[in-house]
């Protein structure tokens, strides 16, 4: 299907599991997805197999800029996949059937518009990345539009529920701000398990690094806007006020507190939090999954036992087609 005058050498494969392989272990000028792409050889194939798969490409050492052309036979009635992946970082979106030379086209288009920014890049002299949690950061929530330092993160329109969310972790409690597991946000919003509120919340504080990158220098790791661990929840140097809420002195932390009772412990393991982070971005995790997925570091006895204590501290509960859901 492509133009034999490319010259280009490719690696093909059939399944995800394969694919995985690939990544990171070559440099590519390019990949090619289609969205219905089985899991492994002889399985069903499944839309959701390539969106994972996207987003595995996306989290991928060295794969962050590599452009990603989607093909896929849904959508052509909806925009909502092309949305989706789009937002998942996908440069183009052709649909089936296509012609060669749409193909083609697109293939082109993907590496001009790599070579154009990587020579961009090559311009720009870099200057000096400020650490984001050095200071006070003051976030001020409007009716329409969001913004950290100044500058604009978020507008209306985009990720609705969003402004609600920020506003519910900007309320205060035991001198901090709360702390709110993703299971009852879920429900606080009227979202379902198939709805989890892991992938916008990311995908807010993806965004809002990079306009932050861009526009003032700062750097600013993935949870120094809003952390995870025990509960959504705004770090300490976050200064969060709805637009014209007078900025008012924070509150000197006690001298002690007493944690929130946990229902397994103060503190999650990092398996455990890795578990409940995929699950709140909507992954349908198995126990197979999380087995094979720590196998290289712990037995299979040790994830069995992490996932019992998740179950007993009523944080997630299975499904009953088997993979694991947030408690309701």
């Amino acid at each position: 299907m492509i133009t034999p005058g490319f010259n280009h050498v490719c690696d093909c494969v059939g399944d995800q599991d394969a694919a995985r392989k690939l990544l990171g272990a070559g440099k590519y000028a390019y990949i090619l997805l289609d969205l219905e792409i089985p899991v492994k050889p002889g399985k069903l194939s499944r839309l959701q197999n390539g969106i994972n798969l996207l987003t595995q490409i996306r989290d991928t050492p060295g794969m962050e800029t590599v452009p990603v052309i989607v093909m896929t036979a849904h959508g052509n009635n909806t925009p909502d996949i092309a949305v989706a992946v789009f937002k998942r970082g996908a440069v183009d979106y052709v649909k089936k059937p296509f012609t060669k030379d749409k193909l083609d086209r697109a293939i082109q288009e993907a590496i001009a518009k790599t070579d154009a920014a990587a020579g961009q890049r090559a311009k720009v002299k870099p200057q000096a990345m400020t650490p984001f949690n050095d200071e006070p950061r003051v976030m001020v929530i409007d009716e329409d539009s969001v913004t950290i330092c100044g500058i604009e993160v978020w507008r209306a329109g985009y990720q609705p529920d969003m402004r609600k969310i920020l506003i519910r972790l900007s309320q205060k409690e035991g001198g901090g701000y709360v702390r709110v597991n993703g299971g009852k946000l879920m429900r606080e919003l009227g979202r379902d398990a198939s709805n989890p509120v892991g992938r916008p919340i990311k995908t807010f504080c993806d965004n809002a690094r990079e306009r932050l990158a861009e526009a003032r220098c700062l750097e600013c790791g993935r949870y120094d806007i809003i952390a995870s661990k025990g509960g959504y929840h705004f770090t300490e140097w976050m200064d969060v006020r709805l637009a014209d809420e007078p900025a008012t002195p924070k509150p000197e932390p006690p001298l002690s507190k007493t944690p929130a009772k946990a229902p397994i412990g103060p503190r999650l393991n990092d398996r455990q939090t890795w578990i409940m982070e995929q699950i709140d971005n909507g992954i349908q995790l198995r126990q197979k999954d999380v087995i094979a997925h720590f196998r290289r570091d712990k037995t299979p006895s040790t994830i069995k036992r992490d996932l019992k204590q998740l179950r007993d501290g009523k944080l997630i509960e299975t499904h009953p087609d088997g993979y694991y859901v947030l408690a309701s």
